[in-house]
C-alpha cells in the first residue's frame, strides 16, 4: 500500500496563507529548507493538488524547470532548479470541478476521498503527496487511515487571521513526531506519521 504524504507550508498557529490568500512575511526559505523538500519530493511519484494550488505553484516551477529565471526573482539556485526537475517528473492528478481532465493532468472532480484511496490502493511504493486547502483537506484528513504523513515546514510567524490547515477537521489525530529539522532563518521542518487509532 502506497502512502499519502500531506505536505503543506504553516504558520505558527497553523495558517497556510494570510487573509489574502498569499504567504505571510517574513518567509525564511533558502537553500537549506528547500534541499530538505527535495527530499521528500523524491520519495513520490504523485502529487495531487487543489486547482488554485496547482495554478500558484505548477507553473513557476515549470519555467524553472525550462532553465528559465522567473520574472519575480533576480536568480535560481541549484537546489531550487533541482526541485523544479523533481517536480516536473512527478504525475500531477489537480482537484478541480470546472477543468478538464487530460492525459497529462489527471483531474478528480468527484469523491476527493475515494479517488485517493484508489490512488493510494494502486501498486507501487513511491508517496502520493498531498497539498489542498483546507475546505478540500477536511474530509480526507478526517477519514482514518488515508493519510499516512505530514511534512509541515513551520515558519516563525503568527498570523491574525487566515486559512487554518487543520480548520475543517471533524475528527482527532493521533501523530507520533519522526523528524524534526530546524534552520537558522527560522524555520522548522516537522515530520509526523499518522498514529492508527
Amino acid at each position: 500500500m502506497r502512502r499519502v504524504v500531506v505536505h503543506m507550508q504553516s504558520t505558527l498557529n497553523g495558517c497556510i496563507a494570510n487573509a489574502q490568500g498569499t504567504f505571510w512575511q517574513p518567509f525564511p526559505w533558502g537553500d537549506p529548507e528547500q534541499a530538505r523538500i527535495n527530499e521528500v519530493f523524491r520519495a513520490a511519484d504523485t502529487i495531487v493538488l487543489s486547482r488554485v494550488m496547482y495554478e500558484a505553484i505548477v507553473p513557476w516551477w515549470e519555467i524553472v524547470a525550462a532553465g528559465q529565471v522567473p520574472d519575480d526573482v533576480p536568480e535560481v539556485s541549484a537546489t531550487f532548479q533541482e526541485f523544479a526537475g523533481i517536480l516536473s517528473g512527478l504525475r500531477k492528478v489537480v482537484i478541480s470541478r470546472t477543468w478538464p481532465a487530460t492525459d497529462e493532468r489527471p483531474v478528480i472532480n468527484g469523491d476527493v476521498v475515494a479517488e485517493l484511496q484508489h490512488l493510494k490502493a494502486q501498486e507501487g511504493e513511491a508517496d502520493i503527496l498531498l497539498a489542498a486547502a483546507p475546505e478540500t483537506l477536511g474530509p480526507v484528513i478526517s477519514t482514518p487511515g488515508l493519510v499516512d504523513e505530514y511534512v509541515l515546514p513551520v515558519h516563525p510567524a503568527v498570523l491574525a487571521s487566515g486559512p487554518q490547515l487543520f480548520g475543517q477537521l471533524t475528527t482527532d489525530l493521533a501523530l507520533a513526531l519522526v523528524d524534526a529539522t530546524s534552520f537558522d532563518g527560522g524555520v522548522v521542518v516537522l515530520r509526523y506519521q499518522v498514529v492508527a487509532p
